[in-house]
Parts: C-alpha cells; structure tokens; sequence
C-alpha cells in the first residue's frame, strides 16, 4: 500500500465518522417552548441539514406549535413525521408550517424527517 491510498483511506474513515456523528450521535441545543397565544407553547424549528433545534422542552397538557421552516432544498427535509401523534406535514422550501400537537403525558417524543434521517426529540415534562 502507497503513500496515496493510506490518505485515500483515511480521509474516507474521517468522513465516515464525520456523517456517523452528525445524523446519529450529536444532539445539538435543547430549547425550552415559548409563551403563545392562549397558553399555548411555540416553538421555531428550522430544518436545513437537520433540524435546528434538534430537542425541544415542553410542558405536558398544554397545546404546543412547531413552527417548521424548511430553509434548503434536499427532499429529506420535505416532510416531518410525529409518530407518537400521528402527525405529519409536508414542508415547502421557504415556507413556515405549524404543526399542533397536544403532549399530554411526559416522555421524549421522536420527530423525524420522511426519510428517518434527520432526528429530533421533544422532551415533555
């Protein structure tokens, strides 16, 4: 093995473990959720790369709006899905969609894109 394919091969494990590192193990800020209108909680998430933030604290039995706001052109960032709410929603380039939920019991709740790639966690207290 050369000099060459030594550098090959390293770089190629450092980006390996670059993309290991973003999509499954960083977990970004949490932000806790905002004051709205008529007690609710708002929180303004933007997706470009992932989701920005990527955790978000709420408080149970009050009604909560994300505010989504896709601000780049990959198709994963094209929907986001709520499992455990049984929501999801299409997410137009440029355009803000709020999408309202009612977290009634504590827990960490998962939001993902439609592809499963960009992770987010909703911790309810």
């Amino acid at each position: 093995m050369d000099t060459t394919n030594i550098v090959v091969t390293l770089v190629g494990f450092g980006i390996i473990g670059w993309i290991v590192w973003y999509f499954w193990l960083w977990k970004g800020e949490a932000v806790s959720a905002g004051a709205g209108a008529g007690g609710s909680q708002v929180v303004d998430v933007t997706v470009k790369g992932g989701y920005q933030p990527s955790s978000i604290v709420a408080e149970a039995g009050r009604p909560l709006r994300l505010n989504f706001t896709r601000r780049e052109a990959s198709l994963c960032g094209e929907e986001v899905v709520l499992p455990d709410f049984g929501r999801r929603a299409h997410l137009p380039e440029n355009h803000t969609v709020a999408v309202e939920i009612l977290p009634r019991e504590p827990g960490e709740y998962e939001f993902t894109c439609g592809m499963n790639m960009y992770k987010g966690k909703l911790i309810v207290r």
